[in-house]
């Protein structure tokens, strides 16, 4: 996993996101901007020839954090990547004092709501129309506790 990214490393993330994405991916530019603030937690995870294969980022302001997006190379899901990236993210921000982490997941995907159950988020809200008119968000909440390990349950 890299936390220090070089501007290649940023075009490969760019790239991703939009063939993850399509119209909703973030732009270069917002990925950079995001980059600018040490507070904020960005990793990437790269395969055996250098090619982004999953990524993080994650806001942080005062003692809390926001999952901004996340990613894996659709043929590499479910290999344990997002999981592993989840994990040290989760861990770093604990280690930036952070108490309550934020992320928003499309209702219909059940796949990553379980993932991040796994790690005992819960929901704690929903944003209607939020992917699209008929698509809704659920907010969900993880709280980082003094002294607990980071761990997601398999």
């Amino acid at each position: 996993m890299k936390t220090f990214l070089k501007k290649e490393d940023i075009l490969k993330i760019a790239e991703l996101e939009a063939s993850l994405f399509k119209e909703r991916a973030w732009t270069l530019e917002l990925i950079e901007s995001e980059l600018e603030n040490p507070q904020n937690v960005v990793i990437a995870v790269e395969d055996d020839f250098s090619e982004i294969i999953g990524y993080i980022i994650a806001k942080v302001i005062l003692d809390e954090a926001e999952v901004l997006r996340f990613g894996v190379k659709k043929e590499r899901q479910g290999q344990g990547i997002g999981r592993g990236l989840l994990r040290v993210t989760l861990g770093m921000l604990k280690r930036k004092s952070v108490k309550k982490v934020f992320l928003e997941v499309s209702a219909d995907n059940i796949k990553a709501q379980r993932l991040y159950e796994s790690f005992d988020f819960k929901k704690v809200g929903e944003r209607r129309g939020y992917y699209s008119p008929d698509k809704p968000a659920f907010i969900m909440c993880k709280t980082l506790e003094e002294g607990s390990h980071v761990k997601g349950r398999d």
